[in-house]
C-alpha cells in the first residue's frame, strides 16, 4: 500500500448458506448454489461459496480530500457518488461455467470514517476492519444499505 492508500478489512461472517429461497422473485425463487463476492468496478470478484464459515476481502482505497475537507475514497472498489461513497458485497449464482450472475447486494457504507481514524490506520499501514453479519433476521442474504447494527467497525 502507498502512503496515500487505506485498506480495509471487510470480515463477513453468518452467510447464509448455499440455498437461498428468494421470497421476491417469483420467476426465480430457488437461487443455488450461492455465493458471496465483492464488487471491483463492474465486475464481481473473489466469489467465495456462501456456506463458508468466514470470509474476508481486503480493498484497497486511495484517499484524497473533497472540497468540503472530508475523506473521499477512490479507486474501483468505490461507489457511488464522493459524498456517499461505499463498495458493494454481491450474492449471486455460480453457473458451471464459472459465470456469477448477481441478485442482490449489501452497499458497506464509508463515508462515516473520518480523517483521524483513515490516518491512524495509514500511518500504521494496517487496515481498518468491519465485521458484517450476513445473514438478515429472516435468514437471508444481507442486503441493501448495511448500517451500524450489522456492521462492527473497528477503528
Amino acid at each position: 500500500m502507498g502512503s496515500d492508500e487505506l485498506a480495509i478489512e471487510v470480515i463477513c461472517t453468518d452467510l447464509p448458506g448455499l440455498r437461498f429461497i428468494d421470497p421476491d422473485d417469483r420467476s426465480h425463487r430457488i437461487k443455488e448454489p450461492v455465493y458471496l463476492g465483492i464488487q471491483k468496478g463492474s465486475e464481481v470478484i473473489d466469489a467465495v461459496p456462501a456456506d463458508t464459515k468466514q470470509v474476508v476481502f481486503k480493498p484497497v482505497f486511495r484517499i484524497a480530500k473533497q472540497a468540503d475537507g472530508s475523506p473521499n475514497f477512490l479507486g474501483p472498489f468505490a461507489q457511488g457518488r464522493p459524498e456517499q461513497r461505499f463498495l458493494y458485497l454481491s450474492w449471486g449464482i455460480m453457473h458451471p461455467d464459472h459465470r456469477f450472475e448477481m441478485f442482490r447486494r449489501a452497499k458497506i457504507h464509508l463515508n462515516h470514517l473520518k480523517w483521524q481514524h483513515i490516518k491512524n490506520a495509514m500511518s500504521k499501514n494496517v487496515p481498518i476492519k468491519v465485521v458484517l453479519r450476513l445473514t438478515d433476521d429472516k435468514g437471508c442474504p444481507l442486503c441493501a444499505s448495511v448500517r451500524d447494527e450489522k456492521a462492527d467497525w473497528q477503528v
